[in-house]
């Protein structure tokens, strides 16, 4: 195999147990490297998340040359091998056995695969930037050697992002990559390449056929990090929005103004998580936030049964997703500074709710003029005394005074509360409990 170019490979107990995983497979006469998006980060300078390792030996094979393997696709030829480090950190590393695929009658997945070499099982790969081998055994000037059959090399320095052989035979074998390939092009800035982008253009409504989880996880990795924003730019460019949120695209530069919602949702939470202590934001951009800035404008349309069939959200999510939309509707208008708002009982039973800060970024999204230091109409800001304190009277005081629970004690009991939320004292809230709900 021929070396086209070398990299550092780091000193690090995940990077050194993949590399252990393939010195193990060469010791028993099977070629192996390290494949895929590792060695693309580690080109780019990046911190790969994971270790992947593709290889000659066949599943019983690597089964029978490790003592903890996992079986997680063996049709595919695809194992995870357990590996601890001298301090007995768990590593899991994904081992491939070369393949190739032959027919996608469903466009989701290969109607065949057989077992082959290393550079068939990199041609059917989606993108040459993830088409990339590096032998972690051939090290000179400890930098490890690089093969690139598929100039993803090019590519990368050219900040370029191009399909592996003929775009249309990639994108029909795998309706999937089209959606990856806006994610990849946002997260390492490629510009995508011409023939590349037609063919996902002409191919977008086979998007369809994508199953909601993989096309959930697939916007899980796009949407919560910072370059979520210019991944929905290029999803607009390349017309997968059809698809995705038609209502969204049917609005006028709706998915502009979402991506403008998404880039300053983001820019919030890394601002207030930053904060000074006693101001920072407990909250991060996890898929249903995300989702909520971008579905906001259309969110009729978007019920939980929708939310359920189309993205395969958690009840967990939908609830969420839905309360967030909920308080932010329901927050003062306009959002101004914390010493003009008029805290009202219902506003200070907003912030103790627990998607409030959420609730909070969403509606800074929809009100871009909003200064990132009014954001702090947190929590963070407003004293926990102030909107969730002890409460002066309850279920207890009103029994022992004789009141028996019934349709007025609720609301006895609210009406105390609404008392104390606005800084009345013990004595106040009790006039107003014994008020709303007087001795028989």
């Amino acid at each position: 195999m021929e070396t086209v170019a070398r990299v550092y490979l780091p000193p690090t107990p995940a990077c050194q147990a993949a590399v252990a995983v393939v010195r193990h497979l060469r010791g028993a006469g099977h070629s192996a490297y390290l494949v895929g998006g590792c060695v693309r980060d580690l080109l780019l300078h990046l911190s790969p998340k994971d270790f992947d390792v593709a290889t000659s030996a066949h599943p019983p094979e690597v089964r029978g040359l490790f003592r903890h393997v996992v079986e997680v696709g063996v049709a595919f030829g695809v194992l995870r091998v357990h590996q601890r480090d001298p301090d007995d950190t768990l590593h899991e590393i994904e081992v491939a056995t070369f393949r190739a695929e032959v027919g996608y009658t469903d466009g989701r997945r290969p109607d065949e695969v057989r077992f082959t070499d290393a550079r068939e099982d990199v041609l059917r790969r989606d993108f040459t930037i993830n088409g990339l081998l590096c032998d972690p055994l051939d090290i000179r000037d400890h930098h490890a050697a690089v093969v690139d059959w598929v100039g993803g090399i090019a590519d990368l320095r050219d900040r370029r992002l191009r399909a592996i052989g003929a775009p249309r035979e990639r994108f029909t074998e795998d309706a999937l990559r089209l959606l990856r390939a806006p994610r990849f092009a946002a997260r390492f800035d490629l510009t995508l390449e011409s023939e590349t982008a037609e063919a996902i253009r002409a191919l977008a409504p086979t998007l369809a056929r994508v199953s909601a989880e993989r096309v959930r996880d697939e916007l899980q990795a796009m949407l919560t990090v910072a370059t979520g924003p210019r991944a929905l730019e290029h999803i607009a460019k390349l017309q997968l929005g059809d698809v995705l949120w038609p209502e969204l695209v049917a609005l006028p530069n709706g998915q502009v103004h979402a991506a403008s919602r998404l880039a300053w949702a983001h820019q919030a939470v890394a601002q207030l998580r930053s904060a000074p202590s006693g101001h920072k934001l407990d909250e991060s951009i996890d898929l249903p936030l995300a989702l909520a800035v971008v579905l906001h404008p259309v969110r009729a349309a978007w019920t939980p049964e929708r939310l359920a069939e189309r993205l395969k959200l958690a009840r967990h999510e939908i609830r969420r997703l839905a309360t967030i939309w909920q308080i932010a509707d329901a927050l003062p208008r306009p959002m101004v500074n914390v010493a003009q708002v008029q805290r009202t009982p219902e506003w200070m039973r907003l912030l103790r709710l627990a998607d409030a800060d959420a609730a909070l970024v969403l509606r800074g999204s929809l009100e871009p003029d909003l200064a990132v230091a009014q954001l702090r109409l947190d929590r963070a800001q407003v004293p926990r005394a102030d909107w969730s304190p002890a409460l002066f009277v309850t279920g207890d005081t009103l029994r022992a005074l004789g009141r028996r629970p019934g349709p007025q004690f609720r609301a006895a009991l609210a009406a105390a509360e609404d008392v104390q939320l606005l800084g009345g004292n013990a004595q106040m809230a009790l006039a107003a409990a014994l008020a709303a709900m007087p001795a028989a």
